[in-house]
């Protein structure tokens, strides 16, 4: 079989790779021997490294089934049906070759526990812990905003969403998702589409309160993330040390790229909201919600926005970002948006933003990383057995990892799995083999 290895454009030709416990132990074009090794041949498939969705919510992926109200939705829902459906979100994972989400925001270290000592199945989980919002802002999903009674919603009871004003409380809120076993941490810095409250132009991290997270994760040795769709919300947090941004994608000032590139930062861009059918989804491309008018200005940003991200090659990972939605669409959305970064990127740096580039980010969580064994993104010796067989060569041809022609136009897949993908294979255990 042939190898992608995460990293280079040329395949490794018939190569064999040896897994030992959960690493990969050796990688060659020479036959490889191991007592009572376990011999799987891929035949004429590519081998890659597991894929890596750095942008989801598994507690709010399926919360707004059926309901306009999207994330608000979750206001009704006991916590046993929001753990059920965020069980049920990471089951539409490893069927499809995906062996690690980044969460970012909303789900606690409980179901990344038990995935990982083998209660439950599921890919690896690296958890920015509750939001962290100002009042008004994009984290703030109070159903009927009793502003002045100062008392927590029912999703920051939860630990969903936290409001923090100010310095002071946003080190407090950074500093107790760190205690909750949050491998990051995430706050909103500035107005969302989903949201109803807040303009996308609205800003909502003060340089104070993005200092204070930034100290607090940076003592802490890992990392800050913010959402952020606009050139200002963007360069505040640029120059306040944060490292990833998650969205960006009303940057516009090439100026705004630029400090990305500098900085050695990361973008997460919401592909989706660049689909030209954007506006046929139930939800944002309904006139009569918030969400709309807010989701044709990203929308009408795109192409404007992918020319500057090639020019200055600002470092960038694939995300998902699909929440409030039922399953069906949800793959839909998911597939499309490999597809559309093919397009935008090319396929190579596309397989890369899922792979080694994805890896690149999540070992910037440093000495607060769950998973610090090994490598993760990338098929070479000393990095995690998270691999995957596909059906042809996804250099050429990324329908092989799932995608799809449009978003609404291809039919939805019927079930979690991908079946181009027919193994898979995460921390050296089997969770999935339909070969032949």
């Amino acid at each position: 079989m042939n190898i992608f290895d995460g990293v280079k454009e040329a395949l490794i030709e018939n190569a064999n790779v040896l897994v030992e416990g959960n690493l990969i132990r050796a990688v060659s074009a020479a036959p490889l021997a191991a007592a009572n090794a376990v011999m799987i041949d891929g035949g004429g498939r590519t081998l890659m490294p597991g894929l890596i969705d750095m942008h989801v919510h598994l507690n709010m992926q399926f919360v707004g089934s059926g309901n306009d109200r999207a994330i608000q939705g979750a206001q009704l829902m006991t916590w046993e049906e929001l753990g059920g459906l965020a069980y049920a979100s990471a089951q539409e994972y490893l069927p499809a070759g995906v062996t690690t989400v980044r969460d970012l925001c909303g789900t606690s270290s409980g179901l990344q526990k038990h995935i990982d000592i083998g209660t439950l199945t599921g890919p690896r989980i690296y958890l920015s812990g509750a939001c962290v919002s100002a009042s008004s802002g994009h984290g703030d999903w109070r159903w009927n905003p009793t502003v002045l009674s100062g008392e927590k919603s029912y999703l920051e009871g939860l630990g969903l969403t936290t409001l923090a004003d100010g310095g002071d409380a946003v080190l407090k809120a950074s500093r107790n998702n760190l205690a909750g076993g949050a491998d990051f941490v995430k706050m909103m810095s500035g107005g969302g589409v989903t949201s109803e409250r807040d303009p996308l132009d609205s800003i909502q991290g003060t340089p104070e309160e993005l200092a204070a997270m930034v100290k607090a994760t940076g003592d802490f040795g890992t990392y800050s993330a913010v959402h952020a769709y606009t050139d200002i919300s963007v360069q505040n947090a640029i120059r306040a040390g944060v490292v990833s941004i998650e969205h960006g994608n009303l940057m516009s000032e090439p100026e705004t790229f630029k400090m990305v590139a500098e900085a050695d930062a990361w973008v997460v861009p919401a592909m989706a909201a660049f689909a030209p059918d954007i506006l046929e989804h139930p939800y944002y491309g309904n006139p009569t919600l918030p969400a709309y008018a807010k989701t044709a200005r990203v929308n009408k940003n795109g192409e404007a926005w992918i020319k500057l991200a090639n020019e200055y090659r600002i470092n960038m990972a694939f995300g998902s970002d699909s929440l409030a939605v039922t399953p069906p669409a949800w793959r839909q959305t998911r597939d499309f948006q490999i597809t559309q970064w093919g397009r935008s990127f090319g396929n190579l740096r596309t397989l890369q933003a899922m792979t080694s580039d994805a890896g690149k980010l999540l070992a910037l969580s440093g000495i607060m990383n769950p998973y610090p064994e090994g490598k993760i993104g990338v098929i070479e010796e000393g990095a995690y057995a998270d691999i995957i067989l596909v059906d042809g060569d996804p250099l050429e041809d990324l329908s092989v990892i799932g995608a799809s022609e449009s978003m609404f136009g291809s039919a939805p897949r019927p079930t979690s799995s991908v079946d181009t993908i027919p193994f898979v294979m995460k921390n050296g255990e089997i969770h999935k083999n339909t070969l032949n």
